[in-house]
């Protein structure tokens, strides 16, 4: 089942991974899909993916509590090989370089963007045919959160919150 192939929302997802690194937006875009996302495996797929670019996000804002605190749901998803090869992802190298940022995180080292190990062809050529609508990484990113209108997700924050201290 090659899924993802025709999944435009992920063609955008690694766009802005490898073109932009703007992974904020990689988040706000596979949310979307994993929102929508009927196959229960395909949400753990999609739902790896964006904690992998929430970490990097925290990462290069040199937020390394926020990203060591999520750095192990991506750990978890790089363990499973049957849900990174569903992303079309080379399994054994992500573990890698997943094994890698690890290291980087607890030694709070400089963040260096790195490219997904995509190795379905026939995916590489479709986000690679995107490249000329996506520019390079500009500092903008680095903070992009701040730029954006969260007077929805505070809202949900605070009636969680709420219902949690009636419990």
């Amino acid at each position: 089942m090659v899924h993802y192939n025709k999944n435009s929302r992920y063609i955008k997802y690694l766009c802005h991974f490898h073109f932009d690194q703007d992974f904020f937006e990689c988040h706000e875009v596979l949310e979307e899909q994993w929102k929508l996302e009927l196959n229960h495996q395909y949400k753990k797929v999609w739902l790896g993916l964006i904690r992998l670019s929430v970490v990097l996000y925290h990462y290069r804002r040199r937020n390394f509590t926020g990203a060591r605190k999520l750095f192990r749901h991506v750990t978890t998803f790089s363990n499973d090989a049957k849900l990174v090869e569903m992303a079309g992802i080379d399994p054994f190298r992500f573990q890698q370089i997943i094994s890698d940022l690890q290291q980087n995180l607890q030694n709070e080292t400089e963040f260096f963007p790195f490219d997904l190990p995509i190795i379905d062809q026939e995916l590489i050529k479709r986000y690679q045919n995107q490249k000329k609508y996506y520019s390079s990484f500009t500092e903008n990113l680095i903070n992009k959160h701040s730029t954006r209108d969260r007077t929805d997700v505070i809202s949900e924050r605070l009636k969680q919150l709420e219902l949690r201290k009636r419990i």
